[in-house]
Parts: C-alpha cells; structure tokens; sequence
C-alpha cells in the first residue's frame, strides 16, 4: 500500500509546486514507484513535467467528474523512471466549486472522501503518493489532507510564511480531530533560503516557533530550479548536484526512511 504525502500551505510563492515534483522524482531516482498527484487548478506541477493540461485525453478532473472512471488509464507515464504523474487541469475550479455546494447539502455525500476513493486501485501499483495541493485551504486540499498519511509544510523564508503555516496548522489538527485520524505532520520544510539578513531572520523565526516540527534540512534558492523549470524538468534531474538538488533528495531519503549516514548540505 502506497504511503501518501500531501505537500500544502496557505500562501503562495514559497515553492509548493517545486517540491511536490521534486520530492516525487526524486523518490523515484532512488527506485521507488512513486505517482506524483496534481489537484491544483493551475496544473503546474503537470506543466512542469512537460504535459499540456488542455490535450491530455483524461485529467484528475475526469476522475472526480466520473468517479467508476478507470483511474490507472488517465495517470501518464514520465520521462523519469518509475515516476507517474495523475495530471491536474483547470476545471478543477469547477470542480471545487460543486464541492462547496455538494457540502452545504446535508443530503449529499461528503466530497471530502473524493480522492482517496479514487486513488484506492492504485494503492498497490505504487510504494509512494505525493500531492500537490492548491495555495488554499479549499476542498481539493482538503480531500489530499483527507486521503494522506502525512504533512509536509513548505514555508518560504520570506516574510508573512508563519502566518501561512500556523493556518495550515490549524486545518490539520481539524483534520485529525474530524476526518482523519491518523494524519501525522511529517514537518515543515523551509524553502527558498536565500544567504541575506531578512531571509536568515525568517529562518531564525520559523525555527524558534516550530523547533519540534521543521526538517532537518533546508532548500537554498539556486538558479538552477529556475534554469529546470525552463526545460519542464526536476531540478534533480536536470542539475542533481546543485544545491537545492541535494536538498531536495536528502528531503525525499527522510521521508522514505532512506537517511543512514547522511549529512545535511
């Protein structure tokens, strides 16, 4: 049964879409079949591994639209070995707008529980799940917090990430109190670190505040994400040996177990 990883924050810009695909690949690199998830209206995480949302012949969307639709025939097959991508689209808006409704209707099945009923026969086709979430707490982020095994918070080291963190927080103690039990939080791994005053002070901050809960790494800002965007690959593809790269892959060794003898870099 695969081990289900949601990567979410409410706040935007702080690398979320990055280290989903990342994480993803880089779990995979290390032999472990692993489908990376897109619940995200913006399918950037299906853009940046080279697929075009609006020619795909089955997205999530379909999924949620046509739940008895075979899910293994909408997920694809990426240029990285053992990675599958379930492709996002942009009328997952549409999507989680019928959710809000669907909800409000105390005659209407929960959608809260959408996702993890379709990810169901995939469950033993991989050994991890990784989901890449909207920057909101809205329904699609809630159906992965619902369908997951675990958290990973990404917070930038920019001003204003706690406040995005702490109501992330929030959404994932309901979720263990109301509809997920077993939900643990896996930690909140600081992205975007750049060498300056203002970034080290956030980092200093997210520190002293959540000491027990943050990653024992770290991802420093490197033009060789950006240089990886570019070309719709990984950065642990493209520069494996690049800063963020290596932080990235030591990240996935921690939340695979995978971590003997490593050092942080």
């Amino acid at each position: 049964m695969a081990k289900k990883i949601v990567i979410a924050i409410k706040k935007g810009g702080v690398g979320k879409t990055t280290t989903a695909k990342n994480l993803a690949a880089a779990m995979s690199l290390r032999g472990h079949r692993t489908l990376l998830v897109d619940l995200d209206q913006q399918a950037n995480a299906t853009k940046g591994l080279g697929f075009d949302p609006e020619a795909l012949e089955g997205t999530l969307n379909d999924l949620f639209a046509d739940p008895t639709r075979d899910a293994a025939s909408v997920t694809l097959k990426t240029d990285i070995e053992g990675l599958h991508l379930l492709p996002g689209h942009p009328n997952l808006s549409k999507t989680e707008t019928g959710m809000a409704f669907q909800r409000a209707d105390p005659s209407a099945p929960d959608p809260i529980g959408a996702l993890k009923a379709i990810l169901e026969p995939l469950e033993d086709s991989y050994d991890y799940m990784v989901f890449d979430t909207p920057p909101s707490i809205n329904f699609m982020t809630i159906n992965a917090l619902a369908a997951a095994d675990e958290l990973v918070i990404p917070a930038a080291a920019f001003a204003y990430t706690e406040d995005g963190v702490e109501k992330t927080l929030e959404e994932y103690r309901r979720a263990i109190k109301s509809y997920n039990p077993s939900l643990r939080l896996g930690g909140i791994l600081i992205t975007r670190v750049k060498r300056t005053n203002a970034s080290v002070a956030v980092l200093d901050g997210l520190k002293g505040s959540y000491k027990d809960s943050i990653l024992p790494q770290a991802i420093v800002e490197s033009t060789a994400v950006d240089e990886a965007e570019q070309l719709s690959q990984p950065v642990v593809v493209y520069d494996p040996e690049s800063i963020a790269a290596l932080g990235y892959t030591l990240i996935a060794k921690i939340l695979t177990g995978d971590t003997a003898n490593e050092q942080q870099v």
